[in-house]
This record gives C-alpha cells, structure tokens and sequence, in this order.
C-alpha cells in the first residue's frame, strides 16, 4: 500500500513539473498566431509585445518620399522672403502631405508688411499688414493635401506688398519668389552617385566674363554640336550696355570685356540655345528648370544630362549686392561673387556634387553648401535634351 501510494505521488509530482515547463515555454516562445512573420514568411513592421498590459504600439508609418528645401526671392536684394517647404508621402497612400513656411529676412529697422499671399498649386493663404524689426519674421504658413499617383509637380508662389527701404537706401514695394517641386518615388531609385564625361571649356583667354556662354557652349559640346566659343557668343547671346541693360533680357556689357561686363540670367542663356540650336539644325529641347529642388537636378544628371547653374565663384563666401541700377522703371540687384557653371556630377554617399567651372576646372563640393549657394542664386538652371 505504501508502496502504491508513493508511486501515485511521484506521478503527481511529475504532472505538476510538466505543466510547470510548459508554461514557461508557451511564454518564452509565441503561438504563431503572435508570431511577426506573414503567411509568407517575410517579417512584418509590427514591433514586439512592450508593456504590462500586453497591447501591440502601432508602427510609424515611414514615408516613400520626404523632401524639404528652401525658394528664395527672386530679386535677390538683401531683403528678401524666403519659402521652407516639406513634402512627404507615404506607403499605400495616394496623397502628397506639403508644407511651406513664409519669411521675410531683413537686415533694416521697423518695416511694414502691406499684404502678402502663399500659393500652392493655387490655393492661398493671404496675411495683412503687419509691422515687424530687422530679422526674420514669419509671415504665413500654409498646409496642402495634394493628390497624385507616382509624381507630382507643386507650384509654391508666394508674394509680398512691402514698405521697406533696404540697406542700399533704395524703396522695396513687392517681393516675389516661386519655386516647383517634383514630389517623386524616384529619387529612391536614383543610383548613390553618378558622373557624366563632360569635356571641360575655359573661357579665358578669349571670354574674360563669359562663364555663362562658356556653361552653354561646354553643354552644346557634350551634345556632340560643333561650336566654336566666340562665334556662339558673338552671333547668338544678346549683350547691351552696363546701367541700360537687364540681365533677364541680355547680357550686361560684352563677355569679351574683364572689366565692363556684369553677366546675365537664365533667359538670355536659354534664349542663346534656341537660337544656336535652331540656325544648326539641332532638334534639342531646351528646359529652364529655374526653382525646382536640387534633387530634380541631380535625377536629371542621372538621364545623362548635364545642368548649367548659377551658383557662386567662390563657395566660401556669402553673396552680397554689388550693383544696383534702375532699367525701364523697375530696380535690379547684381549680387556679387556670382558665377554660372555646370552640374556634371553627385554623390549622395560623399554629399557632394560635381561641377565644371568655366573660370576653373572640374571640382567637386559640399552638396549642402551647393544647395544654399543655388538657392541665393534664384535657383536658376537649364537643361537642354
């Protein structure tokens, strides 16, 4: 009897260390019911179990686009307003979220904002008079839910009544700055970096100032047009004189001129290709691509083409006015250490960029800084294709 009783107790005890084990294992091992893999095997985003009360904290949706940048004015005076934009979308989602925020630097005492609008893709948001000191002041801000599917262009516009006399004496009444932003999955399959064989051209000795004529013949030459430098400048690219002259309609002064010549914008360069382009015979497009994002730039050196800039001569130093004239009743701000080269290169890896500088050679620098110099510059830039 002793003898079955201790039996008993052992199998007993036996039971109770077997449930005790299982247990343990059902709560160091999940059922698969909580497991974080799917039917197919391929692990979830889902996180593990945190807490006492065992609930499951949601992930974070994680966007398949998220871009931000800045669009300056485009008179480029030292009082300016200046647009910070973000743009994100998300998986599974058929919807941009943006963003912009709207500034007005200025270096001067108490001025006075008139009225004022943000636009995007034209829809406003409008602000009133208001008084601010020198500094920075925000002056509206502005969400937009835009529809789209792989890729969208955004317009931003935003525009400013102002009362302000700037540091140079002269009387601001309106500032404007506008920019286009392609929100596109692309980007994220873009190659890390990328290098096109580009021939460089000098402009000297021939074209002392002529870095932008130089930037539009080194871009003809990659194209495989047979230019000669002094026949592009000569017959195609409009000049007039210093002081009578807008750089958006020509030349200020002769390119062939080191001391009396001053450059100009993206339309007389554009203006220059079409010609050359037409009187040759080509069937090139020429796109101005002034005020989209940097990345449009470097995606369309990933194509295979190269993108001429207005940036600076010198990186390391911030661009000031240098010259201020009054053509047909409307002011003009020339700002110093500005020079037109072309994009050649980037490199996401590095975070540099590639340039051929008609001034200089083929270098490479900082993307970062290249952005903030381009976006000073009026983000002015064209492709031809």
């Amino acid at each position: 009897m002793r003898k079955y009783l201790s039996c008993v107790i052992l199998i007993l005890l036996c039971l109770v260390c077997a449930m005790v084990f299982y247990a343990n294992a059902s709560s160091m091992h999940p059922s698969d019911s909580d497991s974080s893999t799917t039917d197919n095997g391929n692990q979830t985003d889902y996180p593990s179990n945190s807490g006492t009360n065992n609930t499951i904290t949601q992930p974070t949706k994680i966007p398949i686009i998220e871009k931000s940048g800045t669009i300056m004015g485009e008179y480029f005076t030292d009082t300016n307003i200046r647009v910070e934009w973000s743009v994100y979308k998300y998986l599974n989602e058929s919807v941009l979220y943006f963003s912009a925020e709207m500034y007005v630097d200025s270096p001067v005492g108490m001025n006075t904002v008139n009225h004022g609008y943000i636009e995007i893709n034209g829809e406003k948001t409008e602000f009133e008079t208001q008084l601010f000191s020198s500094g920075t002041y925000l002056a509206a801000t502005c969400t937009k839910t835009i529809k789209c599917e792989k890729e969208a262009l955004v317009t931003v516009n935003a525009h400013l009544d102002v009362s302000i006399n700037d540091s140079h004496g002269v009387s601001l009444n309106g500032l404007d700055a506008c920019g286009y932003i392609n929100a596109t999955e692309e980007y994220g399959k873009m190659n890390k970096s990328h290098l096109l064989t580009v021939t460089h051209i000098s402009q000297y000795p021939n074209l002392p100032s002529g870095d932008e004529i130089t930037s539009l013949g080194t871009v003809l030459k990659y194209l495989k047009y047979d230019i000669d430098l002094n026949d592009l400048c000569d017959l195609y690219l409009s000049k007039g004189p210093v002081g009578f002259t807008s750089f958006y309609e020509a030349n200020v002064g002769n390119p062939r001129s080191q001391y009396n010549s001053y450059g100009c914008y993206a339309p007389v360069i554009i203006d220059a290709a079409n010609r050359f382009i037409q009187a040759n015979g080509g069937t090139s497009t020429v796109m101005n691509m002034t005020g989209y994002n940097p990345d449009e730039l470097y995606r369309q050196v990933s194509k295979g083409n190269p993108v001429i800039v207005w940036v600076c001569e010198d990186f390391e130093i911030t661009p000031s006015i240098s010259r201020i004239w009054v053509v047909n009743g409307k002011t003009l701000y020339l700002k110093s250490n500005m020079a037109c080269m072309v994009l050649i290169g980037y490199d996401y890896t590095r975070n540099t960029v590639t340039l051929s500088d008609p001034a200089g050679g083929v270098f490479s620098v900082d993307m970062d800084m290249f952005e903030l110099r381009f976006a000073q510059m009026g983000s002015q830039a064209i492709i031809i294709r």
